[in-house]
C-alpha cells in the first residue's frame, strides 16, 4: 500500500516543501476559507456544546471538517456523560487525531501566528 500524501500546508510546517521544492512547488490543493460555523440544528445540547468547545481548541477547523466535528461532538457529550464504550472512546480518539486534536497530531495542524514584521527589514533601515 502506498504511502499517504502529505498536505501541502503539513509540508511547509515540518519543512519538506523547501527540502523537497520540486515535488510541492506543482502540487495544487484545495483552499477552504470558510469557517466551521455553528453546530448543526440536528446536535442536542451537549453535542452542540462538544461542538463549540473543538471550535473554540481547534482554530483550524474548517467548513470542510463539520462532518467529522458532529461525529465527534457526538462521541464527546457520550464521553461526557459516561456512556461512551471502549469501541466508541477508540474511535474518538482517532476523530480527534484526524482533526488536529491530539498532542502528537496538533503539532502538524497549528497555523503559525503571521509575523508583523519582516524579519529582512532590519539590513534596510
Amino acid at each position: 500500500m502506498a504511502r499517504p500524501r502529505t498536505p501541502k500546508a503539513k509540508a511547509a510546517l515540518t519543512g519538506q516543501s523547501v527540502v523537497r521544492r520540486k515535488k510541492f512547488e506543482s502540487r495544487i490543493e484545495p483552499v477552504v476559507d470558510d469557517p466551521l460555523g455553528d453546530p448543526p440544528a440536528f446536535l442536542k445540547p451537549a453535542a452542540a456544546e462538544a461542538w463549540e468547545e473543538f471550535r473554540r481548541l481547534m482554530p483550524w477547523l474548517n467548513r470542510s471538517h463539520r462532518g467529522i466535528t458532529e461525529l465527534a461532538s457526538i462521541l464527546q457529550s457520550r464521553q461526557a456523560a459516561g456512556v461512551l464504550a471502549v469501541p466508541g472512546q477508540t474511535l474518538l480518539l482517532r476523530f480527534l487525531g484526524s482533526m488536529g486534536g491530539t498532542p502528537a497530531a496538533s503539532r502538524f495542524a497549528v497555523v503559525p501566528e503571521p509575523e508583523n514584521e519582516d524579519p529582512a527589514m532590519r539590513y534596510f533601515e
